[in-house]
């Protein structure tokens, strides 16, 4: 078993994916397997830089939220490896982080449908509500007070629900109430 994983590793390091793809059809659930410092193919083939190695990976199965054992996902990864290059920033690293980014994206974007029904249903069920929750920080605290009361002095949030419309409006007073600015958003989910 320890001669079949060296080889799945050197092929990610030689950036050989017909010979990764041989490895990974004899033994399928190595794809997730960490080496002895801890990190998953991915995360390997993302640091080695080559494009065809990660596409290879992910057209195989490779679950885009693993991590390796620092706690690190594939897009942080990513972000790192383009960060290291960032002086002279190279196309093929630019690249790769977007071949990454989308496979990401893809797979929220099936988790997220995959979950609509049980939001949609939950939502119908709920009454209808309209929400005020406001706070201001004015005393003292142990920990971070002073750091909030200069950045987050008071907030009020306003959340209406509708069927199966959610919106949530905040507005937020600046540093001694100099500044106000507002922010909302909206959940619209049809059924």
């Amino acid at each position: 078993m320890e001669d079949e994983m060296t080889r799945l590793y050197q092929a990610v390091y030689k950036g050989e994916t017909s010979e990764l793809r041989q490895q990974l059809l004899r033994n399928p659930s190595a794809i997730h397997a960490l080496d002895h410092n801890g990190d998953s193919l991915m995360h390997l083939a993302i640091r080695t830089g080559s494009l065809h190695t990660v596409a290879e990976l992910i057209a195989c199965g490779f679950d885009v939220n693993t991590r390796s054992a620092a706690g690190w996902t594939i897009m942080e990864e990513a972000v790192a490896a383009m960060h290291h290059d960032a002086p002279h920033q190279t196309p093929a690293r630019e690249a790769l982080f977007r071949h990454v980014y989308h496979a990401v994206q893809a797979d929220e974007q099936r988790r997220w449908s995959a979950r609509r029904k049980q939001l949609l249903d939950a939502l119908h069920s709920m009454p209808d509500f309209s929400l005020v929750l406001s706070w201001t920080i004015g005393s003292w605290m142990l920990g971070g007070s002073r750091l909030l009361r200069r950045f987050l002095p008071s907030d009020t949030y306003t959340m209406r629900k509708e069927g199966v419309r959610l919106r949530v409006d905040a507005s937020r007073d600046g540093r001694a109430g100099k500044e106000r600015t507002s922010r909302r958003g909206a959940l619209q989910l049809n059924r």
